[in-house]
């Protein structure tokens, strides 16, 4: 690997002009030397560590995100694109960070990052006042000699190593911060960092000669505000959660539930109806409106269950023993998040999925969600769902009925949760606790009083 040391940008604009075509980019404002002083380029699982609960609901959303914004995405096993979210926006992944651009590395290299926790007064859309708490960021220029790592792509290729262009990622409208920083995802790097066989050259130069090669570059550009940015946009529109085990000051206090960087403000005073202000509640300690209200014949179960499994990763799974045990006791079972699910529906959220036996010997497997604007719960509903008779050999076969939901989706996302919840009850991480209600351990199955006083929804 080749050192150099540049004192102006017409030497550091040479000695980057050496390497050529096939080389990625990293901009560090400090060097982390490992063994024999070759630079230490860890991901940011690496440093930080993994926290399971997070990093599932994470990759849910970024998924979503896909989903929802990118041109002909389809849901693969790519996981430097399912991690490409996760990285730009604020958590963590298994991969290293690099550009195509020189440029932008130049620029995160004499560029340091800082953020804390602001807490915000604001009104929801029913002027009740609220705390929210942000993750406010900010690059400031750094004074210190910046590093950049110059890595070679064809060095990756030799070790097995992906170089995935996140520009794949084309959104329909707008720019996210990937396309901007002409982002490349390194990796997967799970027991180490970046060999340093993949170096070809580590430049240093002064911050000032740094900050003057990248140009134009700048915060504001490389990551741009939500209304440039639908990725961003996407994840901001997020429900946010009640902190909970604070002392009680009278007025309630949330998080974003994915708390991301926020390098500008997006708080308003009156905060708009689609921004819902979760306090923990099952629909258990509601009335239930009429469409969803079980006959006094009917027996119903209810499964309450966290994020882990509710966001979790898994085929689709159509042969279900347990359940299939449920519905043989019970006429309907629902399955129910401690949270909101979000779907890009105004104040209309996921709350949970249901089957329902039906006339025929048909199960209707169904989500539901809440009308949350702001801090109110307004409405519990069921959304249409898919048609299925159980055949002999226990295995859910899909039938065709008038009844059957018309969003062109397979929906196969419900058989994921059915599957996993499956596997819980058959595992015992899911228990009976009382007649009728299955509980998954570590869960709290009573709901915030504030979220359920006032008059019936």
């Amino acid at each position: 690997m080749d050192k150099w040391r540049c004192e102006t940008v017409e030497e550091l604009d040479a000695a980057i002009g050496r390497y050529g075509p096939g080389i990625l980019y990293r901009g560090q404002t400090r060097h982390y030397a490992g063994a024999d002083d070759q630079p230490s380029l860890s991901t940011s699982f690496q440093r930080h560590g993994c926290v399971p609960d997070l990093m599932i609901k994470w990759t849910y959303y970024a998924k979503r995100a896909l989903q929802h914004l990118v041109r002909g995405w389809k849901e693969t096993d790519d996981a430097a694109t399912n991690q490409a979210i996760l990285q730009h926006y604020g958590f963590r992944s298994f991969f290293l960070d690099a550009s195509g651009n020189p440029r932008v590395a130049a620029w995160f290299a004499s560029n340091r990052f800082e953020s804390k926790n602001v807490i915000n007064m604001v009104e929801d859309c029913f002027e009740d006042p609220v705390w929210l708490r942000t993750l406010n960021a900010r690059f400031v220029p750094a004074e210190e000699v910046g590093h950049l790592y110059l890595i070679s792509q064809k060095a990756l290729r030799q070790r097995g190593i992906q170089a995935v262009h996140l520009l794949e990622i084309a959104t329909n409208e707008g720019t996210p911060r990937y396309v901007r920083q002409d982002a490349y995802m390194v990796g997967p790097l799970v027991q180490s960092g970046l060999h340093g066989d993949c170096l070809v050259a580590h430049i240093t130069a002064p911050s000032e000669v740094l900050r003057d090669f990248a140009g134009d570059c700048s915060a504001e550009w490389l990551f741009p505000e939500p209304s440039d940015d639908p990725v961003y946009a996407e994840l901001l529109a997020m429900p946010w959660e009640k902190l909970r085990h604070l002392p009680d000051s009278g007025i309630e206090a949330f998080r974003r539930s994915l708390e991301l960087p926020e390098y500008s403000y997006h708080l308003r005073k009156h905060m708009p109806p689609r921004s819902a202000m979760y306090r923990p509640f099952w629909t258990r300690d509601l009335t239930p409106p009429s469409d969803c209200q079980a006959a006094p014949q009917m027996q119903m179960a209810q499964v309450l269950c966290g994020s882990t499994l509710y966001h979790g990763v898994s085929a689709p799974c159509f042969v279900l023993p347990e359940l299939n045990k449920l519905l043989s006791i019970y006429d309907e079972i629902s399955i129910e998040l401690d949270g909101l699910v979000y779907h890009g529906m105004g104040t209309r959220y996921g709350k949970g999925v249901g089957m329902v036996k039906m006339p025929g010997e048909v199960v209707c497997v169904f989500e539901y969600g809440v009308d949350h604007p702001g801090l109110r719960i307004m409405e519990v509903r069921r959304f249409y769902g898919m048609h299925y008779r159980i055949d002999t050999e226990g295995s859910w076969q899909r039938i065709l009925h008038e009844e059957d939901c018309a969003c062109g989706s397979d929906h196969a996302d419900n058989f994921r949760l059915l599957g996993r919840v499956d596997i819980a009850l058959k595992d015992g991480w899911i228990e009976r606790v009382a007649p009728g209600l299955y509980l998954q351990k570590d869960v709290d199955p009573t709901s915030d009083p504030k979220a359920t006083w006032g008059e019936p929804y």
